[in-house]
């Protein structure tokens, strides 16, 4: 069951968080999933015509102008609420790294997305409005017409290939403890491009992935084998090789079949 959104507006207005002039409000996390559980916060975002100033004074690092996201917590109902402000030029800024354009680009501005650009970019596909939806939805179009799934799926196989060479290498050394731990980050990686490349985002939150994953059911890697590799299950502690060998065999399928 998903969170109703319908009293985001009013809740934030008796509290001041809402400033008077404002494009939109929406909802995103685990709550709108319907994946959430009695302690998980809601995360609400609010992007507005000019710059909030936090009264907690709490910000986070964009590569964008102003270069900080404005951020407020407060609690309804005994939940907490999450309360990050973007300003409108801001999320025009985001979805212009994105573009075809800049995608095509070898040196596009795609490659200086922040932690808290590509969360917005994997958090607006499923997010629920709070208003009419009009802003979300014309939002949407633009992300279906841009560049931002095949950023998302080449900066996975961009980490996932990284790992899986640092696997190669330090199983030439002897050294397997640490070739079993780089080729778990990279099996994680690769699964967060197949992911990408069906229209489930959200790599920077691994732990939905096997939720996703459940959904997806993909023919290239059924959530049996996934939850196979996931859970280690044919792993062998007197016999490491076998495993890292036969998982990155699993990645480097992906990273071929993957369509970017």
């Amino acid at each position: 069951m998903t969170y109703d959104t319908s009293g985001v507006i009013a809740e934030l207005k008796s509290r001041n968080l809402l400033p008077d002039a404002y494009e939109t409000v929406f909802a995103s996390g685990s709550l709108i999933r319907g994946w959430g559980n009695p302690t998980s916060d809601l995360d609400v975002h609010v992007v507005t015509r000019d710059r909030w100033t936090s009264t907690i004074d709490e910000t986070n690092h964009v590569a964008l102008e102003p270069n900080t996201l404005q951020y407020e917590g407060t609690f309804v109902d005994g939940r907490r609420w999450d309360v990050e402000y973007w300003t409108a030029s801001q999320i025009e800024q985001v979805l212009s790294k994105v573009s075809q354009e800049q995608f095509a680009d070898a040196q596009g501005t795609w490659r200086t997305l922040s932690y808290h650009e590509i969360a917005m970019l994997e958090r607006l596909p499923y997010a629920a409005a709070a208003d009419d939806g009009a802003w979300l939805e014309g939002t949407r179009e633009r992300l279906a017409a841009s560049a931002h799934r095949s950023v998302l799926i080449v900066n996975s196989l961009k980490q996932a290939d990284s790992y899986t060479e640092d696997a190669a290498g330090q199983i030439a050394r002897g050294d397997l403890y640490s070739a079993v731990l780089a080729t778990k980050n990279a099996f994680n990686h690769s699964v967060d491009a197949l992911q990408a490349s069906l229209g489930q985002f959200g790599s920077l939150w691994p732990k939905w992935r096997a939720r996703r994953m459940e959904i997806l059911d993909p023919a290239l890697l059924p959530f049996e084998a996934y939850w196979a590799v996931e859970t280690m299950r044919s792993f062998d502690p007197d016999h490491p090789r076998k495993w890292v060998e036969e998982t990155i065999a699993v990645c480097q399928r992906i990273s071929m079949e993957v369509s970017v």
